[in-house]
C-alpha cells in the first residue's frame, strides 16, 4: 500500500495509466480512475485512431501553457486512451489498427482495416476520427457508408460519404457519447452538467465537504461506485458516490435502507439527504433519505 500511495503521489499519470490498462481489476471503474487523475492534474486525451496504441499509453505534455503540469516537482506526461476501451474493438483489432498508423482519412481508415459499421460507428462516437478533421457527427454519417467498403471501388468515388451541415454535439451529448463508446470520458464527468441543477436544490459537492461542521444536515448527489454490506457490519450498507470533485463515503443503516431497498440498491444515480460525522480524520454522510437522481443529460 505505501508503495502504491508513492507512485501516486510521485508519478500520477503513470500510476494511472498503469490500472487503465489492467482492466478490469480492483475496486475502481475506469471513469473513477480518470477522473481522479484528471482531478489531480493530470491531462487525459481520448480514443484517437493516428495516436493511441491497443492499451492506454502516455504522451509528452501538449498544452495551452508551454510547460507540463508540475506533481511533486516532477513534468507529467499525458495519458492517451486506448483503442481497445472502444465498445466492440477487441486486442486482434486494436493491435491490427495500431500495426496500420498513421492513415490519411476515414476512407483510408476503413478501407485497410475492414471493420464493419457498428465498429466504425462507436469509433466516431468516440471522437476517435477527430484528427482527420472531422466532427463526431460528421464521422457518424460517414462511417456507415464507408463500411464494408469494396477494393474494386475506386478512392474517393464511393457514394453518400460527404456529411450535410450538422450541428456538432454539444458538452452534454460528448458525455453521453465518450460513456457509451469508451465507458469513461477523457474531458468530463456526468456531474458536472448538473451541478448547476444540484445547486438550486441545496446540494453539496464532495469537494465541499470536509468544511461542513459535523452534525449539520446536508443533501449530496452522485454515481454510485460501490455497494458493500458486509457481514460483520452489523446490517450497515456503505454506499460509495462520485461526482465531478471527488468520492463521497455514505453510511446507510439498516432501517435506512431497508425502508428504502429499491432505490439503495439498483439506482445509478441517488440524491442522499444526511447529516456529517467525522471519524478519525475522515468525512462520512450518515443517510437518514435516499432518492433517486435523475440524469435526463
Amino acid at each position: 500500500m505505501y508503495a502504491s500511495a508513492w507512485l501516486k503521489y510521485h508519478f500520477p499519470a503513470a500510476f494511472a495509466c498503469a490500472l487503465l490498462a489492467n482492466q478490469p481489476m480492483g475496486f475502481y471503474s475506469p471513469l473513477s480512475l480518470v477522473s481522479d487523475a484528471r482531478r489531480h492534474g493530470v491531462r487525459v486525451r481520448g480514443v484517437d485512431v493516428n495516436a493511441s496504441g491497443a492499451r492506454p499509453g502516455l504522451e509528452p505534455y501538449r498544452g495551452p501553457t508551454p510547460a507540463p503540469p508540475l506533481t511533486a516537482g516532477r513534468p507529467q506526461p499525458a495519458i492517451r486512451l486506448g483503442l481497445e476501451t472502444v465498445r466492440g474493438i477487441g486486442t486482434p483489432q486494436a493491435e491490427a489498427i495500431v500495426a496500420g498508423q498513421p492513415y490519411a482519412g476515414l476512407e483510408d481508415f476503413a478501407r485497410r482495416t475492414g471493420l464493419p459499421a457498428p465498429v466504425l460507428e462507436a469509433l466516431a462516437t468516440a471522437g476517435a476520427f477527430d484528427c482527420f478533421g472531422l466532427t463526431r457527427r460528421q464521422a457518424l454519417w460517414s462511417a456507415g457508408a464507408f463500411a464494408g467498403i469494396s477494393a474494386e471501388l475506386l478512392p474517393g468515388t464511393t457514394p453518400g460519404t460527404e456529411a450535410p451541415e450538422l450541428p456538432g454535439m454539444s458538452p452534454v451529448e460528448e458525455t453521453i457519447a465518450d460513456l457509451w463508446a469508451t465507458g469513461t470520458s477523457a474531458t468530463s464527468h456526468p456531474l458536472q452538467h448538473l451541478r448547476a441543477h444540484l445547486e438550486r436544490g441545496g446540494a453539496l459537492s464532495a469537494a465541499q465537504l470536509p468544511d461542513v461542521p459535523a452534525g449539520r444536515a446536508v443533501v449530496v448527489g452522485g454515481l454510485v461506485t460501490h455497494r458493500q454490506r458486509p457481514p460483520t457490519a452489523g446490517g450497515v450498507l456503505f454506499l460509495s458516490l462520485e461526482d465531478e470533485t471527488g468520492l463521497i463515503k455514505v453510511i446507510c443503516n439498516r432501517p435506512v435502507w431497508e425502508s428504502q431497498r429499491r432505490t439503495a440498491l439498483d439506482r445509478a444515480g441517488l440524491l442522499v439527504h444526511g447529516h456529517i460525522e467525522r471519524d478519525r480524520g475522515a468525512t462520512n454522510l450518515i443517510a437518514t433519505r435516499l432518492t433517486p437522481l435523475r440524469i435526463g443529460l
